[in-house]
C-alpha cells in the first residue's frame, strides 16, 4: 500500500473526548502500512499542538503528536496543518509544536482532493 495517503482533520480540543488519542492511534496504524498521513487541526484542535502545556492529570499531547510529526519527516510523511484563523482565535499561533504549519482552509481542500481518504474526528 505505497503511495497513498490519508488526511485526517480534529475539530475537538486535546483534553475534551478520545478523539485526539484515536486520530494518533490511525495515524500510526497507516504509517506503519506505508500511508502518509496528514494532519489538518481545526477549531479547538489547533491547541493540540500547542507548545508547553503542563495538564495537571493527562498526558502533555503536544509531547506526543509532535513526536509523531517529527517521525514524520521521513517516508512516508506525515504533514501537519494548523487553522490560521482557528489558532489566533485561540491565542496558539505563534505557539504550534516544531513542524506544524499555520494554513488555511484552502490547505484541507488539496489535501482531500490529493487523499485516497480523509477522515473527520470530532
Amino acid at each position: 500500500m505505497t503511495g497513498k495517503q490519508l488526511t485526517i482533520v480534529s475539530i475537538n480540543g486535546p483534553y475534551r473526548d478520545e478523539a485526539i488519542f484515536t486520530m494518533m492511534r490511525l495515524a500510526h496504524a497507516a504509517k506503519e502500512k506505508g500511508i502518509t498521513v496528514n494532519f489538518f487541526n481545526y477549531l479547538d484542535a489547533t491547541v493540540t499542538a500547542h507548545r508547553d502545556q503542563a495538564p495537571k492529570e493527562f498526558p502533555p499531547i503536544e509531547t506526543i503528536f509532535g513526536t509523531i510529526v517529527k517521525k514524520g519527516m521521513k517516508k512516508p510523511k506525515a504533514d501537519a496543518i494548523a487553522c490560521i484563523k482557528c489558532t489566533d482565535a485561540r491565542g496558539v499561533t505563534k505557539y504550534q509544536t516544531e513542524g506544524v504549519i499555520i494554513g488555511g482552509l484552502y490547505d484541507l481542500g488539496e489535501w482531500t482532493a490529493e487523499s485516497d481518504k480523509t477522515i473527520l474526528l470530532g
